[in-house]
C-alpha cells in the first residue's frame, strides 16, 4: 500500500477511535447516573454494577457504531481541510476521485470488521447485561439451573426439566414436568416436544402418569393441555427480538412457520443483521461526493454543512425504514437494500469515470 493511503486510512481510523470514545463515554454516564441509584438500593457488590456497564456499553456501541463510522469520512475531510492538508493533496495532483475511493473504501473496511465482530459480540452482551441486571442485582425472578441447554425450574406447584429449541420458551424438547402438591407428586408429564400455540400447550409422544392411577403410564402420541406454566417462565432472560443472534432468529422462524404463526418480524430482524455492516457505507458515501465536489478553500464550512445535512437526511430514512422493516413491513427492507445498493453503484460508477 503507498503511504498517502495509509496516511488517510490511518487519520480515518483515529477520527473513528476519537468518535467512538466519545460517544462512548457519553452512553456510559446516562446509563452510569441513571441505573445507579437503583442499583444502590438493592445493596449488591459493585462489581455488579460495573459488570452491568460493562456488557451494556457494548450494547450501545452496537447501537451507534453504523452512524459514526459512516459519519467519520466528511469528519476525517473537515479536519484535512482545516489543517490545510486537503488543499495539499489537491495541489500535488491528487484528484478528488482518487480520494473518495479511498476513504470510502476505508469506510467499507472498517465497517465490515468492525461491524462483522459487534454483530457477533451484540447478542451474547445483550443477555448478559439483562441477566446480570434482572438475576444478580434485582433478583426479579427465580434464578434457574441451566445444564448442557437444558433448563432445570422450579415453580410454585411444578417442577420442570427441558431443553428450549427456540428463544421465547415456546418449543421445547425432552420434557419432564412433575406437578405437585405440597412436596407430593400429583402428575407427572413426560414428552418428546411441545410447542406452546393459542394459549395452550401441545405434547408429542407423551407419557402421562397420575397419583391417582398410582402412576400407571398412559402413552399419547399427542396431547393438549392447558396448564399454568407460560412460555416466559422458561426463558432466562426475556429478550427482544432484535437482542436475538442470526442463529437464534432462525430457530424462532423455523418455530413460527411450523406452528403458522406470522414471522415477518423474524426475517425483518434477520434482514437487518445482514445489511448491518453495510449501513455506514450507505451513509457516509454521498456525503463524501457532496463535500469534495463543493470544496474550494475559500469554502470549508459551507461542504460540510451540505454534506452533515445530506448524512442526517440519509440517517432518518434509515431509521423511518428500519422501523417500518420492523413491524413485519417487508417492502421497507426491498427499498433498504435498493438504498445501499445504489449507494455501491455509485461508489463503482463514479471510480469509472475519468
Amino acid at each position: 500500500m503507498k503511504i498517502y493511503k495509509k496516511y488517510i486510512l490511518a487519520d480515518l481510523l483515529k477520527i473513528n477511535l476519537l468518535l467512538l470514545f466519545i460517544f462512548s463515554s457519553f452512553y456510559f454516564l446516562i446509563d452510569f447516573f441513571e441505573k445507579l441509584g437503583d442499583f444502590l438500593s438493592y445493596k449488591k457488590p459493585f462489581f455488579l454494577f460495573l459488570t452491568y456497564i460493562f456488557w451494556k456499553s457494548w450494547v450501545n456501541l452496537y447501537e451507534f457504531f453504523p452512524f459514526i463510522c459512516g459519519l467519520s469520512g466528511i469528519i476525517l475531510l473537515l479536519w484535512l481541510a482545516r489543517t490545510g492538508e486537503l488543499i495539499a493533496f489537491l495541489s500535488l495532483g491528487f484528484t478528488k476521485k482518487e480520494l473518495i475511493s479511498i476513504i470510502g473504501t476505508g469506510i467499507f473496511s472498517f465497517a465490515l470488521l468492525g461491524g462483522g465482530v459487534i454483530n457477533v459480540i451484540f447478542p451474547r452482551a445483550a443477555y448478559l447485561s439483562l441477566y446480570t441486571w434482572e438475576h444478580k442485582i434485582a433478583e426479579e425472578k427465580e434464578q434457574y439451573l441451566v445444564f448442557n441447554e437444558q433448563i432445570f425450574l422450579k415453580g410454585a406447584d411444578f417442577y420442570l426439566i427441558a431443553k428450549p429449541l427456540e428463544p421465547k420458551g415456546e418449543y421445547l424438547q425432552d420434557i419432564l414436568i412433575v406437578f405437585l402438591t405440597g412436596e407430593e407428586p400429583q402428575e407427572i408429564i413426560w414428552a418428546k416436544k411441545a410447542y406452546y400455540k393459542a394459549k395452550h400447550w401441545f405434547f408429542k409422544d407423551v407419557i402421562f402418569q397420575k397419583k391417582e392411577k398410582n402412576f400407571s403410564p398412559v402413552f399419547l402420541k399427542n396431547f393438549k393441555a392447558d396448564i399454568s406454566l407460560k412460555p416466559d417462565t422458561l426463558v432466562v432472560v426475556e429478550k427482544p427480538l432484535k437482542f436475538l443472534s442470526f442463529k437464534e432468529l432462525f430457530e424462532r422462524y423455523k418455530f413460527l412457520k411450523m406452528v403458522e404463526r406470522p414471522y415477518k418480524e423474524v426475517l425483518s430482524e434477520m434482514f437487518l443483521k445482514i445489511v448491518y455492516v453495510f449501513i455506514p457505507f450507505f451513509l457516509g458515501f454521498f456525503p463524501l461526493v457532496v463535500f469534495l465536489n463543493n470544496y474550494t478553500p475559500s469554502q470549508i464550512m459551507r461542504p460540510f454543512l451540505k454534506s452533515l445535512i445530506l448524512f442526517f437526511t440519509l440517517l432518518i430514512v434509515y431509521f423511518f425504514l428500519q422501523t417500518i422493516l420492523r413491524k413485519g413491513m417487508l417492502w421497507a427492507g426491498i427499498l433498504l437494500s435498493f438504498f445501499v445498493l445504489s449507494s455501491f453503484l455509485n461508489f463503482i460508477l463514479f471510480l469509472k469515470k475519468k
